[in-house]
């Protein structure tokens, strides 16, 4: 098994015969007319002696004798050595060869004036490290591809260094990891990133003081080997990452090193897993963009009503991983101003298509936790969920369940795009599967009520909404006459305001609030209860409308909701006295 090999190549510096042979051939110009078996370890070498016992069981044999003679291969085969290293000007002759392949040994021919000391050099320096990098590349190549690469990449990456290890996403998902195999506890390290929330795919909250990164180097005989790694230390926990990749990462890996110090044969281990789990995670994030796109796609379609038949748009939502028979309720994410955030930022389009990505990971990420029936989707700035009831969510729990969703999602982004902020707008659970392109509209509609009403980072439904959505729906249809309701209402008392920083539109929704109550007003604005009644006096002044009248306040009421929908809020804070 190549893991356990590799386990016994950092704490034995072993190698197979393979590897053995390339750097044999490639730094010492030799000769190998007798490969042998390429998979069998090499432990060591041992220079022929007459003594007993000179040559150890896995350790390649060194001799200067003139002859191969057929004694001596035997007496190397039985000592269980995989090679026989050959110092000779002379070719070995064909018995030699026969002999030799016969008891399965490998046979290389090394030219006299190579110094013994360059074959010691092999498990004891710089090239025991290259010997090291050779077969810890081999081994971490050999495993890649597959559904599980990852997984099995962090295992291999466990098994060769000895230490538990961790690897997060971009996103900052920890999407895989391995304790260390010397040990039979679960992770250590993935309970502490999970309990403290740490990540080094964002701000982590350590302070500058307590975090050092720096390179980390192995010298081979033909270069230099590098690695960043950071530092942290929380409380009393030492915590070491690398980042995946170079330019942007494409992750990052965590090692446990508690207690113990980065050495060469770490660097070079590091180095190799580095580059392997790039290629591997460059493989999720074609799956992921590929996947992203067929979902957007079908989304795309279905929240336009381009489904074709309701059986095809079942079956493409299966497809997908979504049962959508019994209908769903829909979930929209959305990043507040998100022109006016391009317009300040400028970023290129890459950074843009990157930042999309990280929010539609992010979303998929949280609703996992809470759903497992669910179809998620991009759709131009925002996210679209449709989430399905199932054996753990029944119908009458998903709205309560997608408000939860929406205040896990706003914490999480809040934490892994600080610049940007996002509210949600739920719809109404659909049972019939044709009616969800209304369900996408009610999420729409909740959607820009709730950033009308309550502005960024707004959480809303359609349900919630009230007679919202009746204006919003005059303000759809004909933005004429809901500009002409709040000119007949509330637009003198809001130019008032403006002019001259009153507090009368605050007076009048704080009222209204409080069911035309003048005593509770006055509390919860802090004033006496004849300044709340010269103010409600001054908007019946302004608006002709009185305050004591159930239908003059019912159109005020209107007038305060056209006044949100059209954002016409006074321009100016209203702090200062009244004029």
């Amino acid at each position: 098994m190549i893991l356990a090999r590799y386990t016994a190549l950092r704490t034995e510096l072993a190698v197979i015969l393979k590897d053995f042979s390339r750097v044999l051939l490639e730094e010492l110009g030799a000769d190998c007319p007798l490969p042998g078996d390429p998979s069998c370890t090499v432990s060591g070498i041992a220079v022929d002696e007459s003594l007993k016992g000179w040559l150890g069981r896995d350790e390649a044999a060194v001799t200067a004798r003139p002859v191969l003679d057929e004694e001596f291969l035997r007496e190397v085969a039985a000592g269980g050595s995989p090679a026989v290293v050959w110092r000779s000007e002379a070719k070995a002759p064909p018995e030699a060869l026969e002999r030799a392949s016969a008891l399965g040994l490998a046979l290389f021919e090394l030219a006299p004036d190579v110094p013994l000391r360059r074959l010691g050099a092999l498990f004891g320096g710089g090239d025991r490290l290259l010997l090291l990098s050779h077969g810890a590349g081999r081994a971490l190549l050999e495993g890649a591809g597959g559904e599980s690469s990852v997984a099995e990449t962090a295992a291999r990456v466990s098994g060769l260094l000895g230490r538990s290890v961790v690897i997060e996403d971009r996103v900052g998902r920890l999407i895989s990891s391995a304790p260390n195999p010397e040990s039979d506890e679960v992770n250590p390290l993935r309970d502490l990133l999970e309990e403290r929330s740490l990540r080094a795919s964002r701000s982590s909250g350590v302070d500058e003081t307590r975090r050092e990164r720096r390179d980390r180097y192995a010298r081979l005989p033909d270069g230099y080997l590098s690695v960043p790694v950071e530092r942290w230390r929380v409380e009393d926990h030492e915590l070491f990452w690398t980042p995946i990749g170079t330019g942007a990462p494409a992750g990052y890996l965590w090692v446990d090193l508690e207690g113990e110090t980065l050495r060469p044969e770490d660097v070079v281990l590091l180095y190799w897993a580095r580059r392997v789990l790039e290629t591997e995670l460059g493989k999720d994030r074609v799956r992921l963009e590929t996947e992203l796109g067929v979902r957007g796609d079908f989304v795309d379609d279905l929240v336009k009503g381009h489904y074709g038949s309701v059986n095809l748009l079942l079956q493409r939502a299966g497809y997908l991983g979504a049962d959508l028979a019994a209908g769903a309720l829909v979930l929209i994410v959305d990043i507040d101003d998100f022109a006016r955030y391009l317009e300040r930022r400028r970023p290129r389009e890459p950074a843009i298509q990157e930042l999309k990505r990280r929010l539609a990971e992010a979303v998929r990420m949280q609703t996992r936790q809470l759903f497992s029936n669910f179809l998620l989707g991009p759709r131009s700035d925002n996210v679209i969920v449709f989430l399905g009831s199932s054996e753990d969510t029944p119908p009458e729990d998903l709205p309560e369940k997608a408000q939860l969703l929406a205040k896990g999602v706003q914490r999480y982004v809040k934490g892994l795009l600080p610049d940007l902020t996002i509210s949600v707008g739920i719809g109404r659970h659909k049972t019939d599967p044709a009616l969800l392109p209304d369900a996408y509209s009610e999420a729409e509609v909740a959607l820009e009520i709730g950033h009308r009403i309550q502005g960024p980072s707004a959480v809303s439904t359609f349900e919630g909404t009230g007679t919202y959505k009746l204006l919003f729906r005059v303000l759809q249809e004909n933005p004429e006459e809901l500009e002409s309701f709040y000119n007949e209402t509330l637009e003198p008392v809001v130019r008032y305001d403006s002019r001259y920083s009153t507090e009368l539109v605050q007076t009048l929704v704080t009222y209204l609030g409080n069911d035309a109550s003048t005593v509770r007003t006055a509390s919860d604005l802090y004033a006496h209860r004849h300044t709340i009644r010269y103010r409600l006096d001054r908007v019946g002044e302004l608006t002709g409308l009185d305050v004591d009248k159930s239908e003059d306040r019912e159109r005020l009421t209107l007038g305060i909701k056209a006044m949100q929908l059209l954002g016409r809020v006074p321009e100016r804070p209203t702090s200062f006295a009244d004029r």
